[in-house]
């Protein structure tokens, strides 16, 4: 999972990638876009748990890949260049509160800039394929045509194209335009310390939610202070600060919120393990995410929520209440389940 921060030049992004990192950053150049790149784990408490109780010496978490791309800079409409973003799964934008006027305006603004820069991208495709079309026998109907028409008068009135009830095939239809407003989107509030105690934030969360978003209020420059602290000295600053902990664990989640992705976990040997699949996909491609000849060779899953194993604490005990259940391919994936993949290749 990648994800980039984005946002005007005045919001403090990199303070906020500071932030969320901490020392865990790698930077290189490509061109004249500095790129610094930290990986970051999705420390699940469950995972956890489930390693102590089955005793596994390595514990392995998801991850998140987050980047600060250095040479964004605030556009000539006052929002950002939408250039580099497309290749990346989600789009966290920052928006700096202690700088801005208007941060509700700062958001629609970015947003506005994402929908031009899909607009002109898809109005490029339609005028190929009506070039195209002019130079051999017209068909009847060319459905790829008109589902870019359709996202072109989405886009005209100002809707992102998440928000339309695109079908699978369409959706794949669409995977090589790797579309902005087609991706999930995170906004961050850069808040001051001032703002930390009033909740300054609450018009910009309003003004997230209307948009179906995600939000994250956070303190960058305080937390960027506390991450230059040693670990026995960051709780007391926390207490001083009111924050019962740091952004980034919380962060993390919301960005796989975001994605509507869920965690199943395996036990293989000594290592406990978290997995993050889609939501809604099947056994047989979680099975895939672990390996491929997991899924090539699949037979059965054998399965438990971890609620239910953490009640009988043990495989043994579940399998003698029960609860540990054989499951086909298409078995549908629950958040929170242990698997055991049976396979032959």
């Amino acid at each position: 999972m990648k994800i980039v921060l984005c946002g005007l030049s005045s919001s403090g992004k990199s303070t906020v990638f500071k932030a969320l990192v901490g020392g865990k950053t790698q930077s290189k150049t490509s061109g004249k876009v500095q790129l610094n790149i930290a990986t970051l784990d999705l420390k699940d408490e469950r995972l956890k748990r489930l390693a102590e109780l089955v005793g596994s010496q390595k514990v392995t978490y998801p991850q998140v890949t987050l980047v600060d791309l250095g040479y964004l800079q605030e556009a000539s409409s006052g929002a950002i260049d939408t250039g580099s973003l497309r290749e990346f799964d989600a789009l966290c934008v920052v928006i700096g509160l202690f700088a801005s006027d208007d941060p509700s305006k700062d958001l629609k603004s970015i947003t506005s800039e994402l929908i031009l820069a899909d607009l002109q991208s898809i109005q490029n495709r339609i005028e190929k394929i009506n070039k195209e079309r002019k130079s051999r026998p017209k068909k009847e109907q060319d459905p790829e045509l008109l589902l870019l028409q359709r996202l072109s008068e989405a886009l005209e009135k100002e809707k992102r194209i998440k928000d339309l009830e695109l079908k699978t095939e369409e959706l794949k239809t669409l995977a090589g335009f790797e579309l902005l407003t087609l991706k999930p989107m995170i906004v961050v509030a850069n808040i001051s310390e001032e703002q930390l105690s009033k909740k300054g934030w609450i018009e910009l969360e309003k003004e997230a939610g209307a948009q179906g978003l995600k939000f994250l209020p956070i303190c960058a420059e305080v937390e960027a202070e506390i991450e230059d602290l040693s670990e026995e000295e960051r709780p007391q600053f926390l207490k001083e600060m009111g924050l019962l902990t740091l952004s980034r664990d919380k962060f993390i989640q919301t960005c796989f919120q975001a994605l509507d992705e869920i965690l199943f976990f395996t036990v293989v040997g000594k290592e406990a393990r978290a997995w993050a699949v889609p939501s809604g996909s099947s056994a047989l491609e979680a099975a895939g995410s672990v390996h491929s000849d997991m899924q090539r060779g699949f037979i059965r899953a054998e399965v438990i929520n971890y609620k239910d194993f953490v009640e009988c604490g043990s495989f043994a005990k579940a399998k003698e209440k029960g609860l540990l259940r054989l499951e086909s391919k298409e078995y549908p994936v629950q958040d929170g389940d242990i698997i055991n993949f049976k396979f032959s290749v």
